[in-house]
């Protein structure tokens, strides 16, 4: 998931399980960043997941 969505949108996450066992189907987000392009990135990960066949 992580990989697509940084190849397709452009929008980088971190899979959950690289912090253990309990972040596994997880993915961990930065939020640290203008509104604007937070609102932008969900907007690209919206299409994403909308588009593609996981």
């Amino acid at each position: 998931f992580a990989l697509k969505l940084i190849q397709q949108e452009k929008v980088a996450v971190v899979p959950g399980n690289v912090f253990g066992a309990g972040g596994e189907g997880f993915v961990r987000c930065c939020y640290a960043t203008e509104i604007s392009l937070l609102k932008e990135a969900l907007a690209r990960i919206a299409r994403f997941v909308k588009n593609e066949r996981l």
